[in-house]
């Protein structure tokens, strides 16, 4: 509930701190005095729209502030959790600043957040009805939700909106595999040719190396040949060959050692050096002999090497990318059991989940219907009892009927969405021989207030704001149904905190905190000033509610008396 509400500098308001009780709240004064001005005031905590107007003249910015006291059970709660914002010993409080240069800043326990999120934070705490714009019941969108919790149906909508969720979770999904499969499909030819083509040339792939140098071997043979000849010749073909001269010096090492065996060691290493000369020169030989002229082969070569340069460029330019698309290529191929299997298995999730919702879709619907009626006749007779004896109500619902929707029932389809099959929306007529009409049309002040506090009474115990704001109820009524609306209030603030603004004494005897707005002069300049009334205050008060500003011995005791029956709940 609203605990504190501090103002300065807006509009007549140079500084003022106003406390409310829960329970009936009543705001009295005269016209002009500023009563409304404390409901603006409160609506730019809320997140209404701000205007540098209403900064005070001569001020350079104004100030509201507003403390809330809130259970930890409270919806709000959550909302806070969400922007990170804690409650401190169940106190929530609310400032708004704005500057004559237009810039506004908003917090929450100080902590700075946007309009929109002050404004969120406010919808759930005060909801504002009259001449304000801060009215939930005149969101077409919120009937549905007024209607569902009034009919007690909340959870089961909740758990329609969840399958709704599901419902387009798994077509989404479906729709992406369906999509992917078919790509698939059109490029599954593509890819068997690709992986094919790889896979045949995957041996040559692994040996290219050796395949290179074969070429290389091939193309150059005639020189290769000559060269080795050349070496062959050099070490053990010519005469006076390596070979040869390594034979001689072999002799006369032999002879040292014969002379002095230290020599033996190195003789033997002298005649591997001549082994191993020989060797090479058998090996050289052979392989001169070997190479022979092969012009298929090199042919065969080139252009099987020239057919793995153009495979590495075609699948990234090496080797190792052209074994990265290999493996792609056989994933994405095995893939496509694997999606056959998901896609099945998501038809058969999306039958169960599709036949849950229209159940949902079915019974929420019927029971719509059923307390729509309930509804209609609460409302109709409470408006009797508020002055409004020829007024109609009824839910009015609009079908979404579809012949290709996600919903079928009794035989016909409906585009259903996560709230059903139906909009619904609140229609009322006001006087005899008028069309119904959408409520949200309706133009009296007096009477949306009426509308909406007949509303408000009957839903109380499924409503969740715990603040309620009547501005001007009061308009076009007196005597009889006057009393009748201070009773309803009265009633409604057993559940709800209630702040009314009123001119009717019949209202305010209601009151459990009964707060005087009134303007006075001050240093040559009007300033709006609101206090709490007690006792004979409060008796003076009705007084001149009843009588005007002058005010008799009679009209006090009429005051008192009237006083006394709103204390005892009249």
């Amino acid at each position: 509930m609203l605990q504190e509400l501090y103002i300065r500098n807006y509009a007549l308001i140079e500084e003022l701190r106003l406390e409310f009780s829960p329970g009936l709240n009543i705001i009295t004064g005269e016209t002009g005095a500023g009563k409304s001005i404390l409901i603006g005031a409160l609506g730019q905590i809320l997140g209404e729209r701000a205007s540098v107007d209403m900064i005070r003249s001569g001020a350079e910015r104004c100030l509201v502030e507003g403390a809330f006291e809130l259970e930890d059970t409270h919806p709000v709660v959550s909302v806070l959790k969400g922007y990170g914002i804690d409650l401190e010993d169940g106190r929530l409080i609310l400032r708004r600043e704005l500057s004559r240069e237009g810039r506004g800043r908003c917090y929450v326990n100080d902590l700075p957040v946007t309009i929109r999120t002050l404004k969120s934070i406010g919808d759930l705490l005060v909801d504002q009805h009259g001449q304000h714009e801060h009215q939930s019941l005149l969101k077409v969108e919120s009937h549905v939700d007024f209607l569902d919790r009034f009919g007690g149906i909340a959870e089961l909508v909740e758990e329609l909106g969840e399958n709704y969720d599901k419902l387009v979770s798994l077509r989404t999904k479906l729709e992406k595999l369906r999509t992917d499969r078919a790509a698939r499909q059109e490029r599954k030819e593509l890819y068997e040719f690709q992986l094919k083509e790889i896979s045949d040339a995957s041996s040559d792939l692994e040996r290219i190396e050796e395949l290179q140098q074969e070429l290389s071997v091939l193309q150059n043979r005639e020189r290769l040949a000559e060269d080795i000849a050349q070496v062959y010749n050099l070490l053990y073909g010519a005469e006076d060959s390596v070979a040869d001269r390594l034979g001689i010096g072999a002799r006369w090492l032999k002879d040292a050692v014969e002379v002095d065996s230290v020599l033996k060691e190195k003789l033997e290493a002298y005649n591997s050096l001549l082994y191993g000369v020989e060797d090479l020169g058998f090996f050289l030989r052979s392989y001169s002999q070997g190479l022979r002229e092969d012009p298929q082969r090199l042919e065969e070569l080139r252009e099987r090497l020239a057919f793995l340069e153009r495979l590495k460029k075609k699948y990234g330019g090496s080797v190792e990318s052209v074994f990265e698309r290999k493996a792609f290529l056989e994933k994405e191929l095995s893939l496509s059991d694997d999606i056959d299997r998901e896609i099945e298995e998501i038809e058969k999730n999306l039958h169960e989940v599709s036949e849950r919702f229209s159940e949902l879709c079915t019974g929420v619907s019927r029971r719509r219907r059923s307390a729509a009626e309930h509804l209609a006749e609460q409302v109709e007779k409470s408006l009797t009892e508020l002055g409004m004896p020829d007024a109609s109500f009824k839910v009015n619902f609009i079908e979404r009927e579809d012949p290709s929707g996600n919903v079928e029932i009794d035989g016909r389809r409906f585009n259903a969405g996560p709230k059903g099959i139906e909009d619904i929306e609140f229609y009322i007529s006001t006087n005899p021989g008028e069309e119904m009409k959408p409520l949200v049309k309706v133009a009296s002040g007096g009477e949306i207030s009426r509308i909406m506090l007949s509303l408000k009474s009957i839903l109380a115990d499924v409503d969740s704001i715990p603040t309620l704001i009547f501005d001007e109820i009061d308009i076009g009524i007196s005597g009889r149904i006057a009393e009748a609306v201070g009773r309803k209030l009265k009633d409604l603030s057993e559940s709800h905190q209630t702040i009314s603004i009123t001119h009717l004494p019949q209202i305010a005897k209601m009151a459990q905190r009964h707060i005087s707005v009134f303007k006075e002069t001050e240093g040559g300049r009007s300033v709006t000033r609101a206090v709490p009334l007690e006792d004979d205050q409060r008796v003076r008060e009705l007084a001149k509610l009843l009588g005007g500003e002058v005010i008799t011995e009679t009209t006090l005791e009429h005051a008192r008396e009237m006083l006394g029956q709103g204390n005892a709940g009249a």
